[in-house]
């Protein structure tokens, strides 16, 4: 019995492998080699085109990134040639797009697409983490900007060969199938997948049944992966206890360590760092503790749980989705939690996390709801960092809210284990009726909670319901005089730092809108913010300092002077709590290890 049903299993594994071989799929060639100009040189192999394909496609944009990026900025040439090398027609039609005259004849295409690190552009700069480089020791690609797709063909396989060194290393969670190609089913599995290469280090673990990969470059050697595998080993293993175990079997991460830093970027099955280069210390390790518990707990919020916005992306005339609160402010209120609850994080270390985003949330627009932000991210870029604070503050007191209606059985966390069931990777929900699905599973009550506060305007309970897990909160506590304060709050908008609040005392001097343009003569960009400003943290109260903004495009030099800083968002934990309280607050210090989903 045992060997027929080897043999079965073995002739259904051959049928499968021939169907696939035999299935034409679109072959990319890339050249590494060539680094001297910052071009990729792309050739194309494509499957079989009729004039439904005429359209090559580039990226607008891409998901997870709430950002207009036009990568078809980007190609420098782009020819279409038959398989005698003959040329055929290619118009560029708009930013992102080629079409081709006769694309039955296509037999291969040929084109060159810059790097986004050393490319300046004016406005929509795409975010390094999403980008591109290409240089001597070492190459990143974020899919979508070096591969385009032909309308039609978004769900069809791609093949690629990348062509490098042989000295290098590559850091991917793309396999190669046995033709030494990197597979993708799809287009979207291409943009899902990112790829760095050079002179990298890797480090490896497994966590339960789970592998995970680190890949690093570092440009002078300083930070190996093998350092950073064990500054984040905790995290992941804190992560697989939050879920019940790892939704994935191997995972992905990849770390460009140079002379700025720019953030992350989540993928299903990895995720991309471009930070600066320095050295480990205890406050750098636990900036990249915190980030990597934020992208990687994206192995769930979009992976398993995600709208059909996601599921089918429209990199054309991308559609935004109103629950980016659920990708973005969830996941950044679950990598706090589970660290919390894992014994990684004291409470006192969890509620300062807290206070820090209800203080950015106060420099945002308060009339902006959580929804709204969501569809209107790639448009409001200067609003768009606060579904990190508010989403994740919203998320703190759902997860109390539910606790509280189920009597301490199922919060947030359970919620979250219930919606992988009955979603998962291959199915998505809908964009419009996800909250009604939510509080069909849940209670009555939660859809007050989604009308006032994530599909609202309204001020946050937060007073109300930290005192239900014995906590007091003060919103306001007057200032504090020995600590310095901006008064203006600061957002992104096209790479450029922006005022995005300003407090009365400084009025007409400052202007929500105006761009933080020169320090010291020296123009301040988003690479060397951090280094350039920091000496602002040593002046006192009543300390002043000149700085050139940009208004309306016009330079303006003004001063500044340095206001005490306000005491607001004070947590404290209560001494003699409540016999509720105090057992509301254990419930929620830790994750409920008996749940059982009542989802099959």
């Amino acid at each position: 019995m045992k060997l027929s049903i080897a043999i079965k299993n073995l002739f259904v594994l051959l049928i499968i492998f021939f169907s696939t071989s035999l299935v034409a799929q679109h072959r990319f060639y890339v050249n590494i080699n060539d680094r001297a100009d910052d071009l990729f040189k792309v050739s194309l192999f494509p499957e079989k085109l009729d004039d439904k394909n005429k359209i090559y496609q580039f990226a607008a944009t891409a998901p997870g990134t709430y950002q207009i990026m036009d990568i078809g900025r980007y190609v420098r040439s782009f020819r279409a040639f038959d398989k005698y090398g003959n040329v055929i027609p290619a118009e560029n039609i708009s930013t992102n797009q080629w079409k081709i005259s006769q694309p039955q004849l296509v037999y291969k295409i040929e084109y060159s697409i810059a790097e986004t690190f050393d490319t300046p552009m004016e406005e929509n700069t795409v975010y390094p983490m999403c980008g591109s480089s290409l240089e001597e020791d070492h190459a990143l690609i974020n899919g979508q900007t070096v591969f385009g797709y032909f309308h039609g063909m978004q769900k069809y396989p791609l093949e690629i060969k990348l062509e490098y060194p042989e000295d290098w290393t590559v850091g991917t969670a793309l396999e190669k199938n046995n033709n030494g190609f990197y597979y993708a089913p799809d287009y979207d599995y291409i943009v899902d997948s990112p790829i760095l290469m050079g002179s990298l280090t890797k480090a490896s673990a497994k966590i339960e049944n789970t592998i995970v990969d680190v890949f690093t470059y570092s440009k002078t050697g300083l930070i190996k992966s093998e350092s950073i595998l064990i500054g984040i080993e905790d995290i992941l293993s804190a992560t697989n206890q939050f879920l019940n175990g790892l939704p994935v079997d191997r995972y992905v991460f990849l770390f460009h360590f140079e002379n700025f830093s720019a953030g992350a970027w989540e993928h299903n099955y990895s995720s991309i760092y471009v930070m600066r280069e320095d050295e480990l210390t205890d406050r750098y390790i636990s900036d990249l503790r915190s980030t990597a518990a934020h992208e990687f707990f994206h192995i769930v919020t979009p992976l398993l749980i995600h709208s059909e916005l996601v599921e089918n992306f429209n990199y054309e005339k991308p559609v935004m989705s109103k629950h980016l609160w659920l990708y973005e402010g969830v996941t950044e209120w679950a990598s706090d939690i589970l660290q919390l609850r894992d014994y990684l994080m004291t409470l006192e270390n969890y509620l300062n996390q807290l206070r820090q985003k209800l203080t950015i949330n106060d420099n945002f627009d308060k009339n902006l709801s959580l929804t709204q932000l969501g569809v209107e991210a790639a448009e409001r870029q200067t609003e768009f960092l606060n579904i990190y604070n508010k989403g994740a503050v919203v998320a703190a007191l759902l997860d109390i809210r539910l606790l509280e209606l189920s009597n301490g059985k199922k919060g947030l966390r359970e919620l979250i284990l219930d919606l992988t069931k009955k979603y998962g990777a291959k199915k998505s929900f809908s964009e419009h009726n996800f909250f009604n699905e939510l509080v069909s599973m849940t209670y009555p009550e939660i859809g007050d909670f989604i009308s006032k506060y994530i599909d609202g305007t309204e001020p946050l309970p937060v007073k109300d319901y930290f005192e239900k897990v014995g906590i007091e909160y003060t919103e306001f506590a007057g200032v504090d005089s020995t600590r310095t304060g901006l008064g203006l709050g600061i957002g992104l908008k096209d790479g450029k730092l922006i005022v995005t609040n300003v407090d009365p005392a400084i009025t007409g001097k400052l202007k929500t809108g105006d761009l933080l343009y020169k320090y010291e003569g020296q123009e301040i960009t988003l690479q060397n913010a951090q280094q350039l400003l920091t000496p602002l943290s040593k002046l006192k109260v009543g300390d002043s300092f000149k700085i050139s903004i940009l208004r309306n495009g016009e330079e303006k030099e003004i001063s500044i002077t340095m206001q005490p800083r306000k005491i607001a968002h004070q947590f404290r934990v209560m001494e003699n709590p409540g016999k509720e309280q105090m057992l509301l607050r254990e419930i929620w210090m830790q994750n409920q290890m008996n749940y059982k989903s009542s989802i099959e």
